[in-house]
């Protein structure tokens, strides 16, 4: 940075050392103009004016010395300005890295109570956008800045020296100038800060709904939640019109002030030359006009709003975590023995402080015990794990570990000793060998495939193409991912095992066996379990029944049960009393792992020929996976991407055609002024010669004027160009932004699969293109026109004045040009170096699955990995960036150095031209200044290159997606529409083969056919992966079949309407999805084809047994969800899931283990509701409690990807065949 900032300091002294030199030529063709002694003689003193002409030879430094000055300028200027630039760039490279990495290090040891609060977009905004901003504004503008000073501070002392009067005038202006830059950087800071948190919101909304892209496509929710983002981002829209107005106001009166100031100066030079007898030659009146305070402006704009953005940074990084599991304070005992107590404890949520979750509870747990919480939805159970956890810390009381209190613990060391797994399984980014070792990160790869092998994981993971290196993106069903959580939390081999329905996402094959594995973890353990199913708890050594936060009862199994309490009216309300549940699946699925295997192998042979398959016919069935499959920065070279780029994106701004009408030709005029204002001044230094003092005073008011006004035309045109480019660029960017998240949500599904459109990659696109689009808006954009004016009018001016000194002149005009390309070819060629995804987006890929899944990491005390994950990515960025950065800082130092090697080609030519008589020496100095000015101007705008080349880049990455065809577009208004008379609800599966896109090598579906008749209920049963999820997926047509097809009422779904196709569903998932709006919307979110009532609502709820606890909540129905429902418990939030399913009224009803996160008491009631809705609809339900499925008109029973077995529950009990195996251990001892 010293040198660098030396370096900088450097190259503003080439500016004043020009000046001095400018001054000899102006004094050297001056004295040969006329040759002998000049006096003017003054009015009303006659005091004679000597303009240097004494000693001529010795007192005039020779043209041709001048023109190797300026040479050896432009050298010194070159080798400083790469050094400055080149160093600044690469400090601004590593300063951004170190506060991305400290931002993110101090986000994820804030405490859980933080991120409650907090949003997890708008943290994710925070490392992108409010980033780029404090990097544009400490990067290459600081070096700039700094030469900035030095030419203003080295000119105002030359001026002092050559004219203290003339100085003193100009400064007299000065600080109206001084208060316009002042308001203008308090009106940036402030603005931008505004439309940072503006835009978080936006950016928060994005996330969750990308986040949750299968439920909103359900739904049919994406032109909701268009509108709701387009809502959020019209208030960063407004906020950015008013700081582009103010902005523009506060330069035009900079303009107007800083040509007041030259006209000022210029008028009273003159006027001392009449009436002082002190030495003031023309130099000294140019150096005096050259004091331009306005050129700070740009880099102010930056500085300012790097602050805005960087105090959000700042504060982040800056605060002090209640819980800081990164931090080495606390007690770290050698040997832990798991004794837990709750002594009194009373707890509420930040996020809901007048809710009372825990009172006043009491629980002792002895060491390698066993004990169970059972209780209605919403009691306490989950809470109480997450405060062993310490996600948060009691409101009183305390929660002892070995008579420790936990606050004075080590909390990186107490969860090390813990093992958890939630009921809803989060598996991140990589393999699933990777997620495998989250739980244990230097563990052997014998002991990840024990710890599989204790899940009943390791079986399905080697059926796998790529086994333990297969992506965890992959499409694995619930209880696939269950399975690789819980062999995540047994390779750590905690002390202490926390399961929250630890088997609920588990057929009951595989849940036997997982369950006798727990049973095993749990010798020596101390265990806490949370679970529905009497099976998981009925051995357990102790039972505990919560009710609104206390203890009701506690005791064993028998011993509750004698009791008849609360424990007993749990168990009694289930529809099935479990005895002992075995799993006798599990020789059946070790003899089916080889064939699965031979069937994989099969698939990855015969994949060309499956193509080929694909591809035929008109009416194919195929599924091409690849279509359409190209990386965001792979831009299609077609002719409309040949086409000029402002022109490309002008049409996305055509609404504001007038607008950009208005800022185009303001900022051109603005351009004109300064070649405008070289000829005003050539023209005002030959009034020195006129010998007519009153002539000489008219000329002098009348140029005096000019640049007066001038500087009021600009400062108009200013605050115009301002304003309509402010509105023009604001409407762009935010209708890019739209146009940006709704081409994002009509892809088909399988392009979120892939690993390139990640939610996290997606977000940090989204954010980032839309804020680099930025750079060719507003005040950049308005400049770039002002160059454009600038060349125009300059050129005409010199070329009208001397045709041959002009062309000599523009020699240089294309080094110019190549430099700003050059860096431009950087830019471009940065984007593309990579062909599949960014280390950006790898970066944005971390940090939003770790914000987003902020429980899990915690739990798992992985902050350090993630954030190790996170600093990689960056590093590698950063290293491809150093490699550029010396290229970019060449170019900038020529384009910058150039200027002063054009004066010695414009005076040695024009020197010749002077003494062949040829031309005049005024025309000369007319041509210089002109073509000086304009130059000025267009470096300026060269400049706005990088900024200019990531928003081109950025638009045309959002054109690319807007052009991209969806397989399977939720907004095609094309096909058949049933009349409601005709619809009648028969659903057939006919030979469907289907595999999924990222998983080519593994079919899900093979042959797969089946009939369910309307009015029935189909239930689908079998092992986890068997392909039970996949049909339903396939039914809402989220994908299409490889072959075969899928009818309704004898239509091919695919010639079907798909909006109206899914209007006829109603869906409830595994694992429930709300959004982070109110309990209200999230009900109303099942039918977004109309408004519905909060009549309806609430009947829904009812039906949902949900709406008693709802009119509880002390806002109701305004109760916030939350982020993806954080504020509820699991069955709260599954409930309100099936009351938005029910509320659309469906004709055909899909249940993906509907009750499944409910308690005994609730599911009854919703099992009744679920019953009563499937009266007169299609039904198709998956399930692996015999309660949900025994009375179901057909059962499929489905393995491997086919249909093994059809019938009725007592059909296929007969058979004695798969279903019989399944069903048999949950069968009450009596009927067996």
């Amino acid at each position: 940075m010293i040198i660098g900032s030396i370096a900088a300091l450097g190259t503003g002294a080439a500016y004043p050392i020009a000046l001095i030199l400018y001054k000899q030529v102006l004094n050297h063709f001056a004295i040969d103009n006329k040759m002998n002694t000049s006096t003017t003689f003054n009015r009303s003193n006659e005091c004679s004016i000597v303009v240097n002409t004494t000693n001529n030879v010795s007192s005039t430094t020779s043209i041709e010395n001048i023109i190797i000055y300026y040479i050896m300028v432009s050298l010194g200027n070159l080798i400083l300005c790469y050094i400055g630039w080149s160093t600044w760039l690469i400090t601004a490279e590593r300063q951004v890295r170190r506060i991305r990495f400290a931002l993110f290090r101090n986000i994820l040891r804030q405490e859980i109570g933080w991120f409650d609060v907090q949003n997890a977009g708008e943290l994710s905004n925070r490392l992108v956008d409010d980033l780029d901003k404090i990097k544009d504004g400490i990067g290459e503008k600081v070096p700039d800045f700094f030469s900035l000073c030095v030419q203003m501070i080295s000119s105002l002392i030359l001026a002092f020296v050559e004219g203290w009067k003339l100085t003193l005038v100009y400064l007299s202006i000065s600080p109206l100038i001084v208060v316009t830059i002042n308001v203008t950087v308090k009106t940036i800071i402030a603005y931008t800060v505004k439309e940072v948190q503006a835009f978080a919101s936006a950016s928060a909304i994005a996330q969750e709904v990308l986040q949750n892209i299968r439920t909103v496509t359900a739904f049919h929710g994406q032109k909701k939640e268009e509108e709701r983002f387009a809502n959020s981002l019209a208030n960063v829209k407004t906020i950015g019109v008013k700081k582009g107005t103010y902005v523009g106001l506060c330069q035009g009166l900079n303009n107007l002030f800083s040509y007041s100031a030259t006209a000022l100066t210029l008028w009273y030079g003159l006027h001392l030359s009449q009436t002082d007898c002190s030495n003031y030659s023309a130099g000294s009146v140019f150096l005096s006009a050259t004091l331009q305070i306005s050129q700070f402006m740009p880099n102010i704009q930056s500085f300012a709003e790097a602050l805005g953005s960087g105090g959000g940074v700042f504060h982040i990084i800056e605060r002090y975590s209640m819980i800081n599991a990164l931090s080495d304070d606390g007690e770290k005992p050698p040997t832990i023995k798991g004794d837990i107590e709750f002594d009194n404890v009373s707890f509420t949520y930040p996020a809901r402080q007048d809710a009372l979750i825990l009172n006043k509870l009491s629980i002792n747990i002895p060491s390698g015990k066993t004990i169970a919480l059972v209780g209605s939805s919403g009691c306490g159970k989950s809470t109480a794990i997450q405060l062993i956890q310490r996600f948060y810390d009691p409101d009183s009381g305390r929660i002892l570990i070995d008579g420790i209190n936990i606050t004075k613990l080590n909390v990186a060391w107490l969860r090390s000793h813990i093992g958890i797994v939630s009921q809803e399984p989060v598996l991140f980014t990589g393999s699933i060998e990777d997620n495998i070792r989250f739980g244990k990160p230097n563990a052997t790869d014998e002991e990840v495939e024990a710890a599989a092998k204790i899940a009943n994981a390791h079986d399905f993971i080697m059926a796998l193409p790529e086994k333990y290196k297969t992506s965890s993106g992959d499409k694995l069903s619930g209880g696939q991912k269950q399975r690789v959580a819980i062999a995540r939390a047994m390779l750590s081999n905690p002390k202490i095992l926390l399961l929250d329905e630890a088997t609920s996402a588990l057929d009951n094959t595989s849940e036997r066996v997982v369950q006798d594995a727990l049973d095993k973890a749990k010798e020596g353990r101390t265990t806490i379990v949370i679970a529905h199913r009497l099976s998981t708890i009925r051995n357990a050594d102790l039972i505990v029944a919560l009710e609104n936060g206390q203890v009701k009862e506690s005791g064993t199994h028998s011993g509750l049960m004698k009791r008849k309490g609360l424990y007993y009216e749990l168990v009694t309300t289930q529809t099935e009393k479990v005895a002992e549940e075995s799993d006798s699946e599990s020789e059946t699925e070790e003899n089916d792992t080889n064939d699965e295997y031979v069937w994989a192998q099969q698939s990855l042979a015969n994949r060309k020929i499956s193509k080929q398959s694909m591809h035929s016919g008109g009416n194919s069935d195929g599924y091409d996976e690849n279509a359409n499959d190209t990386s965001p920065d792979d831009l299609p070279k077609n002719k409309y991407f040949r086409i000029p780029f402002l022109f490309k994106i002008s049409k996305f701004n055509a609404p504001e055609w007038y607008w950009i009408l208005l800022g185009t030709f303001t900022s051109l005029g603005l351009g004109t002024a300064q070649p405008f204002y070289g000829l005003i001044f050539t023209n005002m230094y030959g009034i020195a010669d006129e010998p007519d003092p009153h002539e000489q005073d008219r000329l002098t008011r009348i140029y005096a004027i000019i640049c007066f006004f001038i500087g009021l035309g600009g400062c108009v045109a200013q605050f115009l160009s301002g304003v309509s480019f402010a509105k023009s660029g604001e409407a762009l960017t935010m209708r890019m932004r739209k146009l940006t998240f709704s081409a994002m949500l009509r892809q088909e599904i399988s392009y979120f699969d892939q690993q390139t459109n990640s939610v996290g990659a997606l977000v940090t696109r989204l954010s980032s293109d839309a804020s680099a689009l930025k750079g060719m808006t507003g005040i950049r954009i308005g400049i770039i026109f002002q160059a454009i004016g600038a060349s125009i009018a300059g050129l005409i001016i010199s070329f009208a004045t001397s045709w041959k000194l002009t062309l000599v002149s523009l020699s240089f005009a294309p080094i110019i040009i190549l430099a700003g390309k050059l860096r431009s070819q950087i830019e471009d060629n940065e984007k593309r170096s990579n062909d599949k995804i960014s280390f950006v987006e790898q970066g944005g890929q971390h940090a939003t699955q770790a914000i987003e899944h902020i429980r899990t990491v915690v739990a798992l005390h992985q902050e350090n990995r993630f954030i190790q994950l996170y600093e990689d990515a960056f590093n590698a960025e950063f290293k491809k960036r150093i490699r550029h950065i010396h290229l970019i800082a060449l170019g900038d130092a020529i384009s910058n150095s150039v200027g002063y090697c054009f004066p010695s080609a414009c005076f040695g030519y024009g020197n010749n031209l002077v003494n062949n008589g040829e031309l005049r020496f005024n025309r000369v100095y007319r041509v210089y200044a002109v073509m000086l000015l304009s130059i000025f101007t267009v470096s300026r705008s060269l400049n706005m290159v990088p900024d200019y080349s990531k928003a081109k880049k950025a638009a045309l990455r959002i054109i690319n997606l807007h052009n991209r065809q969806s397989q399977i577009d939720p907004n095609n208004e094309s096909g058949i529409i049933l009349a409601e008379e005709d619809f009648v609800g028969n659903i057939e599966f006919h030979d469907v083969c289907f595999r999924y896109p990222t998983r080519p090598n593994l079919r899900i579906l093979r042959r797969f056919s089946l009939k369910c008749l309307n009015g029935n209920t189909t239930a689908f049963v079998g092992p986890s992966g068997c392909g039970k999820s996949t049909t339903m997926a396939l039914l809402q047509r989220f994908y299409n079949p490889i072959k075969g097809k899928i009818l309704i009422d004898g239509n091919d779904i695919k010639v079907l309407n798909i909006r109206w196709l899914r209007s006829l569903m109603g869906l409830v998932q595994q694992e429930p999805i709300l959004f982070n709006i109110s309990i209200r919307d999230n009900i109303a979110y099942g039918d977004n084809s109309r408004q519905v009532t909060q009549d309806e609502i609430e009947t829904a709820a009812r039906m949902a047994n949900i709406h008693e606890l709802i009119i509880t909540f002390p806002e109701g129905y305004e109760t916030m969800c939350g982020a993806k429902g954080s504020q509820l418990s699991g069955g709260q939030k599954q409930r309100i899931a099936i009351a938005r399913a029910l509320i659309r009224n469906p004709k055909i009803l899909l249940l993906d283990e509907a009750t499944s996160a409910l308690d005994n008491k609730s599911e009854k009631v919703v099992q009744s509701t679920l019953d009563q809705a499937r009266v007169g609809r299609t039904c198709l339900t998956i399930a692996h409690r015999l309660s949900t499925i025994q009375n179901s008109e057909k059962i499929a029973v489905v393995n491997r990807g086919k249909l093994r077995e059809e019938g009725t529950h007592e059909e296929l009990l007969k058979k004695g065949g798969l279903y019989t195996q399944l069903a048999l251990p949950q069968l009450p001892t009596g009927h067996r």
